[in-house]
This record gives structure tokens, sequence and C-alpha cells, in this order.
């Protein structure tokens, strides 16, 4: 008589160490490979008194609906080449130079359930893993798809899911 129930087991964790490797070679950390350190690192409180990541003016905000989609962050206008600075401390989770629909995107890890992401820049200014103070440079702003105007996309992610950023930000 076979013992499924072995088996089972064995193919789970061995999914969840493919998954994990697969986070890893592309440069993404999991919360529980950021630490327990991490948390102490930035306190709930402090979490909802995020920095705005870039001067400028927003032209589309969270939920709105922009070519048939709808918007998880907002749409800020800025300068061609302006710096994109860290919204709060935290650590870069993951860099891509070509994240479909997002363009050269950072993601800030700032604790086990809230992250930033930001979007569609012209230029990186840091790699994965690198610790990051609260208005430190991260990007360049840049132009969107389209070559519309130069500009950043901006999301909040708290336990994964989108929410609206200007709840977060003073």
């Amino acid at each position: 008589m076979v013992d499924y129930s072995r088996k089972i087991s064995f193919w789970g964790s061995a999914c969840l160490i493919i998954f994990l490797t697969g986070c890893a070679r592309r440069g993404y950390y999991t919360p529980t490979e950021i630490g327990i350190a991490h948390e102490v690192f930035l306190a709930p409180e402090i979490a909802q008194k995020l920095s705005w990541p870039v001067e400028g003016e927003i032209v589309s905000s969270f939920g709105s609906r922009k070519d048939g989609v709808h918007l998880k962050g907002i749409v800020i206008r800025a300068r061609e080449g302006a710096t994109v600075k860290a919204a709060q401390a935290g650590r870069v989770g993951f860099v891509d130079q070509d994240l479909r629909g997002y363009g050269k995107t950072v993601i800030l890890e700032h604790t086990s359930e809230l992250s930033t992401v930001y979007a569609q820049n012209a230029e990186l200014l840091v790699s994965i893993g690198q610790w990051v103070q609260k208005g430190e440079p991260i990007a360049k702003a840049g132009w969107n798809d389209k070559g519309a105007l130069p500009l950043l996309y901006f999301e909040v992610r708290r336990k994964a899911r989108a929410e609206d950023p200007l709840n977060y930000l003073k």
C-alpha cells in the first residue's frame, strides 16, 4: 500500500522550495526573508505617515479607469528626471528594468504587511536587498508607456492588497 500523505507532503515541500528559489533568483524577498528585526525597524503607526515620493500633480487617482483598467495606485505628473524618493524607510524587495505594464519598477518592503511600488521610472538607483532611509533617492521619474508625460505610478500595498495611497501620504 502506498502512503500518499508522505508523497503529498514531499511534493508540497518541493513546490514551496521551487517557489522560494524562483523568488530569490528573480530578486524578490519574501516577508520571512526580511526577518523579525525588520518589523521593529518601522512601527505600524509610522507607516501611516508616508512622504510624497515625488513633487507633482496627481493626474489619475486610485480606482480610476485608465485604458479599461482600474488603477491600484496614483499617477503623479513629475518633472522629467525628477528624483523619486523612498516614501518611508525600508528594504528594496524587488527591482525590474522592464516589468510588463509598469516599466522600470522598484518595490520597497517597509514591514511584512506594508510595501510601496514606484513604477514608470526613467532610471533605477537602488538594488535588491538594499536598505533605504525615508527620503533617499531610489529612481528618476520617467515617461509613461505612451510617452505622453513624465510621471510616477505609486502604489501602497497592505497585506499584498492595494490601498489608496492618499490615505497614507502626509
